[in-house]
Order: C-alpha cells, then structure tokens, then sequence
C-alpha cells in the first residue's frame, strides 16, 4: 500500500492483485492515485499492510478482496471502485462490510434487528451474515401469483421429519414459520433454525446455524422482528 493512502489518507484509487507464491501474501497491492513512476521507486513510498488494515482506511475494498489473481480495479467517474478487468469472473465469495447491532434490512423489502456486529458475505447467490457461534443463511424470493396458503402448505410437506419446535404465527400480511433441527454436516451434529416469513408475492427463508444456547436469544430476536417494508 503506498503513502498516499497510508500516509496522507487517501481512498484506494486503484487497486490490482498479483499472483504471488510467498506465504500470506494477498497479492493485492493498494494506490491513492498520483503515485508517479519515481514515487514508486522509492521505497520509502510504500509499506506492506494486511488487508484488514487497508480496509479500515478505505472499507470500499472489501466487496472485492476475492476476486483473483489479475484483477484491476479502479475508481470511476462517480467515485465508486468498479472491476476493470473484462476478462476476471467474480468469484463465488464476496465479502461486505460489517453490520452493527440494531435493525438491518435485507434486499429491498425485508429486515430484522441482530443484538451483536457481525461480518456479512454473498456466499454463491446468499447473503451471509455470521460471526463466531452464530452463521445465518438467507435468500428471499419473488413468488408470483403463487398463493401463501400454497406457500405454507409447501414448506410444511418439504420440512424435515426431524424437525422440533413447530411454530406458525400471523400478523396482519405477515406469515411467519419457524422448526429447529438437529443435522450432520460433515459428520459433525449441527444445531439449525429454521425461519420463514412470507407475504403476498414475496418471502424471506432463513437458515441460522449455532453452537451454543446463549445464541438462541439473538435467533428469538431475528424472529421477532423480521418485518416486511414496501419501497416507494
């Protein structure tokens, strides 16, 4: 990373990654736009910083620490930091910044409130939100015309035998399901909820993994609070 941002604080203006062999090594090397090719020679201009680091100057740069080897990055004529590089497949990981606790939303129509910060990934097409002892899975859908009795009726059949702890509620347009679940993933026992919210044309599936009992009052919490909210 060089002076630019380390030093004078700049935003990252211009960033690319480098395949590298040396252990712990991104590859990504970080410029605050300006650096001059005799800038750049002398090292002096430049230090090695983990990309945490980098991070807490310019969190901007998150979204895009996945990407691979041979990925140039830039920051466009509207100031946002935009891939360059046609040619680079995003990858299957991407992650974004972190989450405070309160009420966070999730697309354009849902929310929750957490207890805890958390990290926050899109993890091959599902928004992750996790931190240690607590992992929670969601994806929301649009549904057509498909009706919400068909909708819960179908959750209901798909639902694993398994399951504890049943619970449908209703509020107002708002229909929400919730079961526990006690799977093997990896040959080790994981303890899962399940939440489920719907309303008319949309609903919300989430998937929340825990390790101990302490975390089931941050579930309770999502639970009670999941909202649905029309734009416009």
């Amino acid at each position: 990373v060089t002076d630019m941002i380390a030093v004078e604080g700049k935003r990252v203006d211009y960033m690319a990654r480098q395949q590298t062999d040396r252990e712990g090594d991104s590859g990504w090397i970080f410029y605050g736009g300006g650096e001059t090719q005799e800038y750049m020679n002398d090292s002096n201009n430049i230090s090695l910083f983990g990309v945490n680091e980098v991070a807490n100057y310019d969190p901007e740069i998150i979204r895009f620490l996945t990407y691979p080897p041979g990925t140039e990055i830039a920051r466009n004529s509207h100031g946002r930091l935009e891939v360059i590089t046609k040619e680079v497949k995003g990858p299957d990981v991407i992650f974004l910044s972190p989450v405070d606790p309160g009420a966070i939303e999730i697309g354009n129509n849902w929310g929750f409130n957490i207890n805890s910060r958390m990290l926050k990934r899109i993890d091959q097409g599902s928004l992750v939100i996790w931190r240690p002892g607590l992992t929670i899975w969601l994806n929301s859908y649009d549904t057509n015309n498909v009706s919400i009795e068909e909708r819960v009726n179908n959750i209901k059949t798909t639902a694993s035998p398994n399951k504890s702890d049943y619970l449908e509620t209703q509020a107002g347009e708002l229909y929400k399901i919730r079961y526990s679940l006690k799977e093997v993933i990896n040959g080790q026992e994981q303890y899962a909820v399940y939440l489920f919210a719907l309303v008319a044309h949309q609903e919300l599936h989430i998937t929340l993994y825990f390790d101990a009992v302490k975390d089931l009052n941050e579930i309770e919490q999502i639970w009670k609070t999941i909202h649905h909210f029309k734009v416009g």
